[in-house]
């Protein structure tokens, strides 16, 4: 089964990295490979969020290469992300030029198999092991890849980081320029100004010709025909049907042809049940409230990014003067509809009327936080977030997701149940035990970035994760009459073995191990759809360790996966953690959890006295020794059981040696 299918595919706010979710600017990539062929440099100017980078990224993917006549082994694409080259040395550069080049040429890569890459890649290492840089020395060897026949094209995205640092002076930019003259090298470089812009300042850099080899491709909103293609081909991307023409329609009238308002509203219309088909009105009122609630905030960038006379002009651009429309229109913020300019999308003629509304100097506040709005914070401000739609809720709390302005970031925020605010023992126990599982740093832990207090409301804020739950796994494989594959198995066996392992060296037992509290992150640009497994929830059973539920007829723990102790009120360990991956262990083999019964109480009471029913009888083909592990991870008693998960990890793969390998 292809895991990518299981996620919504209107996931992305960043660069596109994954060749499957790029869609569109064929006039673009049309003029940019037509560069690449004639030699000639390009600057790709266009405002945040337009998808300058992911066109970058997309320009290097063989398939697409070969659709333009490029032949990937002889052209080499290699990207820099100059964002963080603001205050680097000059050398630096060269360094990051080296490692790319290296990278490009190794086995495995389309160049790599070019007879001369050995050989130009042993040089490459030559010379950063000699350090002490010089563009001399790194021209010598790029005039050797020159001479092998192998074209060079460097994608320089977020030009600003190079432009604005003082390190980088004129000379710099006639040693790039030089590459381009005498070596043929091609420069694609991306940035929100022009590159006359960004140089003016600096008078001797202007001076320098290496900004003149530039011709300028404008970024903007996309075609209305390319939009919708959009929206059919992504929406097609996961499982069940895609958009019908009425969806369609919706998100073009919310987002309009704006590629990163487009990926916000299909994400929130995918969301909804019953795609494929017309929806009720108060559905796509719901899909429309949630996407106001996450593009606000970009909208109100957008407004603070405009001097007051291109505010004026934005409010009303029929009567605006030429030049400030035609900024306009340059920044994607309108576009014509007949002879008249509107607002690029709906809901941002909404935005923008708000602010006339506002008056010049008063931009709209987002909405704060009611003190007794914890039933549903949708739209609402908690701290430095905006909650944009409800994910999840359980007994204990509810899960949302929000977006982080500051760093531009989505998250997913935890809001516990309000009755216990009135608990003055879990106040306290909330703001220390928040802090140290925050201080949790494992690739298969959810990062926890943030926690506060809003009245009665308590809220965690976490790394928002796109993808889905194991629990989700395991019923679209039950459904299609199918076993999760080994690879797969051993990939959840192993990550949340080693994330209770580390845990559990901090003094944190989670308590409620199971497939609805595993993450499966889809690793993006991978085109054999891996993915890491990630346990959540570490928080909320760490702050509620010394709760009473017993006025409440609540427990920490779920009875399918709750170990013998856990459910009769004895002593829990880190043992009984172990216990819980166990039986999702056995339920993944299996396709069906060792004890089932009509009530929670009698599944308990199995666990607590029954023995599991021996997996072999249930999957002949698995081997006899598994039963043995399991029979052994599944004791009743803690100290039967493996000590740590690494013990247990072990154990499987010597009894199961297919699944060594991530095979089967």
């Amino acid at each position: 089964m292809d895991l990518k299918r299981l996620r919504n595919p209107f996931f992305s706010r960043q660069r596109i990295t994954d060749p499957a979710y790029f869609y569109g600017r064929r006039r673009e990539l049309e003029a940019l490979y037509s560069a690449v062929v004639t030699h000639q440099c390009r600057s790709i100017v266009g405002e945040r969020k337009l998808g300058k980078s992911s066109l970058l990224t997309a320009i290097a993917r063989p398939e697409q290469m070969q659709r333009f006549g490029l032949d990937p082994e002889r052209t080499l694409f290699l990207y820099f992300d100059l964002e963080g080259m603001a205050s680097a040395r000059r050398e630096e550069f060269w360094i990051e030029l080296l490692d790319r080049l290296i990278a490009a040429l190794s086995p495995g890569a389309p160049s790599g198999a070019h007879p001369a890459a050995p050989g130009l890649r042993a040089g490459a290492g030559r010379l950063l092991e000699a350090g002490e840089l010089r563009f001399t020395t790194v021209r010598r060897l790029l005039r050797q890849l020159r001479d092998a026949g192998l074209d060079l094209v460097l994608a320089l995205d977020e030009f600003e980081g190079l432009a604005r640092n003082p390190n980088f002076e004129s000379d710099f930019y006639s040693e790039l320029r030089s590459l381009a003259g005498e070596l043929g090298f091609v420069y694609l470089t991306a940035s929100k100004r022009s590159l006359y812009e960004l140089t003016y300042h600096h008078r001797d850099t202007l001076s320098s010709p290496f900004f003149n080899i530039f011709s300028e491709l404008p970024l903007g909103l996309m075609p209305d025909e390319e939009a919708r293609g959009l929206l059919a081909t992504l929406s097609g991307q996961g499982e069940g049907p895609g958009f019908c023409d009425e969806e369609i329609d919706l998100a073009l009238e919310l987002a309009g042809p704006h590629p990163f308002f487009l990926q916000i509203a299909g994400f929130h219309l995918y969301e909804l049940p019953g795609r494929g088909r017309p929806r009720s009105p108060d559905a796509y009122d719901r899909a429309a409230r949630r996407f106001t609630a996450e593009a606000e905030d970009h909208y109100r960038y957008l407004w603070s990014q405009l001097s007051p006379e291109e505010q004026a002009a934005l409010l009303s651009p029929n009567q605006a003067g030429e030049s400030l429309r035609k900024t306009l229109l340059a920044r994607a913020l309108i576009r014509p509809e007949g002879r008249r300019y509107v607002p690029f999308g709906h809901a941002f003629a909404v935005f923008v009327e708000e602010q006339r509304r506002a008056g010049p100097g008063e931009p709209t506040k987002p909405t704060l936080v009611a003190p007794k709005s914890a039933t549903d914070l949708t739209g609402k401000q908690l701290g430095n977030y905006r909650v944009i739609a409800a994910l999840g809720q359980g007994g204990m709390a509810k899960v949302y997701k929000g977006y982080q302005p500051l760093l531009d970031r989505a998250v997913a925020i935890k809001v516990l149940a309000p009755h216990f605010a009135t608990d003055e023992e879990f106040r306290a126990r909330f703001q220390r035990e928040a802090a140290a599982i925050a201080r949790l740093r494992h690739p298969n832990i959810v990062q926890v970035y943030d926690f506060g207090v809003e009245g009665p409301i308590h809220y965690m804020v976490m790394e928002y994760i796109a993808g889905d739950t194991l629990k989700m796994r395991i019923r679209s494989a039950q459904a299609a009459g199918e076993r999760i594959p080994s690879w797969e198995v051993l990939t959840v066996l192993r990550g949340i073995a080693s994330a209770l392992d580390y845990a559990h060296s901090h003094d944190i037992i989670h308590r409620d191990v199971k497939p609805a509290n595993i993450m499966l992150r889809i690793e993006e640009g991978d085109a054999r759809g891996t993915f890491t497994p990630v346990l959540t929830d570490f928080g909320v059973a760490k702050i509620l360790e010394g709760v009473q539920f017993t006025g409440t007829g609540m427990t920490i723990g779920t009875p399918d996966y709750m170990a013998p102790e856990q459910g009769s009120g004895g002593q829990v360990t880190a043992r009984a953690d172990l216990y819980s991956l166990a039986v999702i262990l056995y339920e993944m083999l299996a396709g069906e959890l060792p004890f089932t019964a009509d009530t929670p109480v009698a599944v308990l009471l199995k666990h607590l006295s029954d023995t599991p029913p021996p997996l072999h009888l249930r999957v002949p083909d698995l081997p006899p020794a598994l039963d043995q592990v399991l029979q052994r991870a599944l004791a009743k008693k803690p100290e039967d059981r493996y000590p740590n998960g690494a013990a247990l990890v072990q154990a499987v793969e010597q009894a199961w040696p297919v699944g060594r390998g991530g095979g089967g």
